[in-house]
């Protein structure tokens, strides 16, 4: 494969890709099936599984006190009071149960 070049806000790098043939063989393909060029093809497949990856260690993984806050929270909840109550009334009046 050829050395690719990457937009990163404006500023262009350079980035150099090896793959198995197998993977190269596949790669082409579904570019070509997308109508883009191997280049193009990559940089949005790589882009998009990167924000999903800084997506998910963003919002799944929890400091050591947020973990541990939860199971607290967990362990003892917090009594009922008037306007949970009527949250989950008004909750389960829009559940159904499908059998």
């Amino acid at each position: 494969m050829k050395t690719l070049t990457s937009n990163t806000g404006g500023k262009t790098v350079r980035v150099n890709l090896h793959f198995p043939e197998s993977t190269a063989k596949q790669i082409k393909e579904a570019a070509a099936i997308r109508g883009q060029s191997v280049a193009a093809f990559i940089r949005e497949v790589v882009s998009r599984e990167a924000d999903r990856v800084l997506e998910e260690e963003k919002y799944w993984n929890l400091s050591v006190q947020a973990a541990e806050k939860i199971q607290q929270l967990l362990a003892r909840p917090p009594a009922m009071n008037t306007l949970a109550k009527k949250a989950a009334t008004d909750l389960a009046a829009h559940v159904h149960i499908r059998s």
